[in-house]
């Protein structure tokens, strides 16, 4: 889910193409204008756990095939999932 502006919200089931401790790629059809601020809330789901990442963000960039959002501020969870999920990937 994204949520900007006056409390609208965006919410879809989207898969990720890229996520790092800076930001996420979305895969959507949805746009948020540029340099939007928004607040992502992201379920990350595997076969035997959950993750639930919270962060404050901008609307970075546009691609055919999606949106970018770079991250402003990652609650002390989130930032610790991401950092994890990251090392995980390193690893493979």
């Amino acid at each position: 889910m994204l949520r900007y502006g006056d409390g609208d919200l965006l919410e879809a089931q989207v898969d990720t193409r890229d996520i790092s401790l800076h930001g996420l790629f979305l895969e959507t059809t949805a746009r948020l204008p540029l340099k939007m601020p928004c607040i992502v809330e992201l379920n990350l789901t595997g076969t035997t756990s959950k993750m639930e990442v919270i962060a404050q963000g901008v609307v970075q960039r546009h691609e055919s095939d999606g949106m970018a959002v770079a991250f402003t501020q990652l609650d002390p969870d989130s930032f610790l999932h991401i950092l994890n999920l990251v090392k995980l990937h390193e690893a493979e």
